[in-house]
């Protein structure tokens, strides 16, 4: 299968995995045609890349890091608890309500854990992106993902990564409204942290995340202008995490855009120890994705080495002389076996015409 971006995608493409509704029903299912319609209808619902299935990569398959079932599960149990906290409707007469909703998303979120620990993947919620769900919660549950994939490649332990994790879902709900207001709109991380520090079923640190989540690492963040070490670790992930989310769904970057971003934001906004977690534990270069080689040669990412994902494996579908390859011409090019080759180019736009 191969990733394709839907600004300039061609109608007959075949899709290569199913596309679901906010409610986790397919709306599209593995095998449709893309005709004009159904590429409008997933602009409309801000789906922006699908995989598509290809001659070239039909022995690859792109695994979801948490199944689309528990994602929305997840979905479901978070916006029970954010509906609850906003409305404030319990501190006395439904405090056990609060603490069976609270209970009920940890479960879930436990199986998320889980799932990610077990994972021999390297984190690519593109896959993610073919689901239409709530925006504020989509964003909530892949900025705890992200967060999650770091704390894991900085060596947090399980219970330690379970607060990260919270924390993550957790940042922004102090946002009650999306307010265009900037004044009121940064109060959002500290109407999260009394809402949040309010809960005996919560980590304190939990609150931090959502209090901390705008910090800077050079103190031209807020609510505080807290620096350095200030702040908190957890915090420091959320914020990494949360702003690459923002960036691939809102600016509509691919990975590799979105962590030049990142990293021209080092010792600015972002600790250097986290982004250099970030930069190992996520897919910059998720599988399917099209590539142009330093030699001229153009491939599909098949593969990663989890140890440097910066360096994957690619298969060349054109040589260095612009010559589009048939079917048994294919060849691999494993970059951590090849130190000269180095990706000068990557995108999501499918030449269909010409494959």
């Amino acid at each position: 299968m191969r990733l394709v971006s839907l600004v300039g995608c061609e109608d007959g493409l075949i899709l290569a995995k199913p596309i679901f509704d906010e409610n986790n029903r397919v709306l599209l299912n593995e095998g449709t045609v893309l005709s004009p319609l159904f590429i409008n209808r997933l602009k409309d619902k801000k789906i922006n890349h699908v995989y598509v299935k290809s001659e070239m990569t039909e022995d690859i398959a792109v695994e979801d890091t948490i199944s689309p079932k528990l994602r929305f599960e997840t979905t479901e149990k978070l916006a029970e608890v954010f509906t609850d906290l906003k409305q404030n409707k319990t501190r006395k007469n439904n405090g056990v309500g609060r603490v069976r909703l609270i209970k009920n998303l940890t479960d879930v979120f436990n199986e998320i854990l889980n799932e990610m620990q077990n994972s021999k993947h390297l984190l690519n919620l593109l896959t993610h992106m073919q689901t239409s769900s709530g925006e504020t919660f989509e964003h909530s549950i892949n900025t705890s993902l992200y967060s999650i994939s770091m704390g894991k490649y900085m060596g947090l332990k399980e219970k330690e990564l379970q607060t990260l994790g919270l924390g993550a879902l957790f940042h922004d709900i102090g946002k009650f409204n999306k307010s265009k207001d900037e004044i009121e709109w940064e109060k959002h991380p500290e109407i999260g942290f009394e809402l949040l520090r309010a809960e005996r079923e919560f980590n304190l640190l939990i609150a931090h995340c959502a209090y901390q989540h705008h910090e800077n690492v050079d103190g031209t963040g807020f609510p505080r202008g807290l620096k350095g070490n200030n702040i908190h670790l957890y915090a420091k992930i959320v914020s990494v995490a949360e702003a690459f989310d923002y960036l691939i769904t809102k600016k509509f970057l691919l990975p590799h855009e979105a962590m030049e971003v990142i990293v021209g934001r080092t010792f600015t906004r972002y600790h250097k120890k986290v982004v250099e977690a970030f930069k190992h534990a996520v897919a910059i270069y998720p599988i399917g994705v099209t590539v142009i080689l330093n030699t001229g040669e153009t491939g599909v990412v098949i593969g990663h080495d989890k140890q440097h994902p910066q360096r994957p494996k690619v298969r060349i579908f054109k040589d260095n002389t612009g010559k589009k390859l048939s079917i048994g011409e294919f060849y691999d090019i494993d970059l951590m076996a090849s130190l000269n080759v180095m990706i000068m180019k990557c995108d999501a736009i499918i030449e269909r015409n010409k494959e």
